[in-house]
């Protein structure tokens, strides 16, 4: 149980650790009305990282998701032996 508890701890960690690092670039925009004329203002806030890292991340992260369920599918349905009642035929 050890090993599986501190393997859902650091998946937790990195999920957290990207949600925190991977916030959606901002750009609002809001009518100020000053007497008879309108002013549009525009915000724009820039993302935490660059692009390219991002990118990275989800690469890095689409080929540990592929692997995990590549070896959780290989143990459920790959590995187990075939029951049932196949008997080979009697050639004698």
């Amino acid at each position: 149980m050890g090993v599986r508890r501190s393997s859902f701890y650091y998946i937790a960690v990195a999920f957290l650790i990207l949600a925190i690092l991977v916030p959606q670039e901002v750009e609002a925009r809001r009518k100020v009305l000053r007497g008879r004329r309108t002013v549009t203002r525009s915000y724009f806030r820039p993302l935490a990282i660059p692009a390219w890292a991002i990118v990275g991340l989800v690469g890095l992260a689409q080929l540990v998701i592929g692997g995990v369920l590549f070896i959780v599918l290989k143990k459920v349905i790959v590995d187990p032996p075939i029951s049932g009642s196949y008997t080979p035929a009697n050639t004698a």
